[in-house]
């Protein structure tokens, strides 16, 4: 079973986007390479008309990471995103799976109760029936 890698660094800057963002959802890109192993965060604006309930990364960082990352011609790429659930769960949600576009991505979650963030769990987005679903992908901290 493959796991997502990222560096301690990078689990307590996500951690730090949480918190700052309580009572609101934060979001932000992962980069990384074919072994899932994260290799840049890239912040994004939340741009969600309910950012409380939901996330909608920011588009134009979006377009502007695919074209950076596309420019440079390295192997990296962006393996998926994550965001945060404010007094939520951390898991999916039912509007987390309405989302889904593209199977086989990363969805890293950092569920934040009470303005402090709660450890990360990861989820890869698979095709389940006529939609998507979500299995569970370990993590291993470097």
């Amino acid at each position: 079973m493959s796991a997502l890698r990222l560096s301690r660094a990078q689990a307590a800057q996500l951690a730090q986007l949480g918190e700052a963002a309580w009572p609101r959802e934060a979001c932000a890109l992962l980069v990384g390479d074919s072994n899932l192993r994260v290799t840049e965060i890239v912040p994004a604006a939340n741009v969600s008309t309910d950012p409380e309930r939901e996330f909608e990364l920011d588009p134009a960082v979006h377009i502007a990471t695919l074209r950076r990352l596309r420019e440079n011609g390295g192997t990296n790429r962006i393996i998926g995103h994550w965001h945060s659930h404010p007094n939520g769960r951390d898991e999916p949600s039912a509007k987390d799976a309405a989302m889904v576009s593209d199977p086989g991505l990363v969805w890293l979650i950092t569920a934040v109760h009470d303005g402090r963030a709660l450890p990360l769990r990861a989820f890869q987005a698979v095709a389940a029936g006529a939609g998507f679903g979500f299995t569970p992908l370990a993590i291993r901290q470097d």
